[in-house]
């Protein structure tokens, strides 16, 4: 096969988030820091990460870095962006090295865009310093393990897999650095994923980022971003250990939680963000955005708290009056369920209610924030509130 070396830096995305072959989720993407391969001299000395959840399924990641090379010289690196198949997705092999869940890829630096290619390569994850094209004049099938074979190849779900090959797929580009001080804007979007109990997972690799010369990121903003929607979602509090994270735009809280057993920050943002700051950040875990959904319904004794976790782009449960039935749900009156149901993107929107029972429930639902200058109005409604809806008449 044809080497292609990615000197310096390689950004990576769509790693898959767990590897076993469960029915009850989608996995789409991994976001990564950029991180150098063979450099060693330049420095990292700014991050700001922004993650913007989108309302169509999809996440806006936006980064901007301000790298330090301290050289005199201006300094080539031929640097990528690699992202790894889906897992439980289609199974298609793209040898054009488009990955089919990437969206509006675009590279800056120091206020010049720059050109970028594509590439089918063999994986960094799977060993080598460098990426090697894959021999796209062969024919190759992926397996349900992410895993690419060539055609002709007998494979069952009993197999060890050993022979596969894992793939991916490389936006390259050159990127001139500068003596002294260097800036890099880089933006894409991708496709969420998902699972059964939860409406959106988006995750981001942060530990890369010692591999830089100074083995930090000298100052590091996380900014979270609701726009023109309404989200509720948790971070592992190990990742950024002992930092706040604050609301700083629109109207939104945050408290102390957990999600499946660990100590986590809960947040419920309405048009607005939150964000993180740190200074000499050695990041040791990922970042992991978890969507509140059907998981987060559930009470210690079991009942199906109705309405606990909303998401306009994702049902938490499929509806239905007849799904309720033999279940321990609150409201347990009927009658009052469907009208908590109905009522729910309104809530969600901020409807200020008169109904004094439905007013203590939305209340005791905690990602309610009233907003007495909401207006009912059903323009941006998603077809998951439509659902909401038609499930309460």
């Amino acid at each position: 096969m044809k080497r292609l070396l990615l000197y310096g830096l390689c950004l990576l995305a769509f790693l898959p988030v767990m590897p076993v072959r469960a029915n009850d989720g989608v996995y789409f993407t991994k976001g990564n820091q950029l991180v150098p391969l063979t450099e060693s001299d330049i420095s990292v000395r700014k991050e700001v990460l922004t993650i913007s959840i989108m309302d169509n399924g999809f996440a806006l990641v936006d980064v901007y870095y301000e790298f330090w090379n301290p050289g005199k010289e201006v300094k080539r690196l031929l640097m990528g962006f690699e992202a790894d198949p889906s897992y439980n997705d289609d199974y298609k092999f793209y040898p054009s090295g488009v990955h089919p869940h990437i969206k509006n890829f675009t590279v800056e630096m120091n206020g010049r865009v720059l050109p970028y290619g594509n590439a089918a390569c063999v994986a960094s994850a799977s060993g080598g310093k460098g990426l090697e094209r894959i021999d796209t004049s062969r024919h190759w099938f992926v397996f349900d393990n992410n895993m690419l074979y060539e055609e002709g190849t007998k494979l069952d779900y009993d197999s060890t897999y050993v022979e596969g090959i894992g793939f991916a797929y490389v936006y390259y580009f050159n990127a001139d650095f500068q003596p002294g001080l260097n800036r890099v804007h880089h933006t894409y979007t991708y496709r969420m994923s998902y699972t059964v109990g939860t409406p959106y997972i988006v995750e981001y690799k942060l530990s890369p980022a010692a591999r830089w010369a100074n083995g930090q990121i000298d100052d590091f903003t996380l900014v979270i971003r609701a726009d023109r929607t309404a989200k509720n979602f948790f971070i592992r509090d190990s990742v950024f250990p002992g930092a706040e994270c604050r609301v700083s735009e629109g109207v939104g809280k945050v408290r102390k939680s957990e999600i499946y057993g660990s100590p986590a920050s809960e947040f419920a943002l309405r048009n607005g963000a939150v964000t993180l700051h740190l200074r000499n950040f050695k990041p040791e875990k990922e970042l992991t955005i978890t969507g509140a959904g059907m998981d987060c319904c559930y009470r210690e004794n079991g009942t199906f708290n109705v309405g606990a976790a909303y998401d306009r782009s994702r049902a938490s449960v499929p509806f239905g009056m007849e799904w309720f039935d033999g279940m321990k749900v609150e409201p347990t009156d009927k009658v009052f369920l469907k009208r908590v149901l109905r009522n729910l993107p309104y809530a969600h929107r901020g409807h200020v209610f008169k109904d004094e029972r439905l007013r203590r429930y939305f209340e005791s639902l905690w990602w309610y924030m009233p907003d007495p200058a909401y207006r009912d109005s059903t323009v941006d409604f998603t077809p998951v509130d439509h659902v909401y809806i038609k499930a309460g008449k």
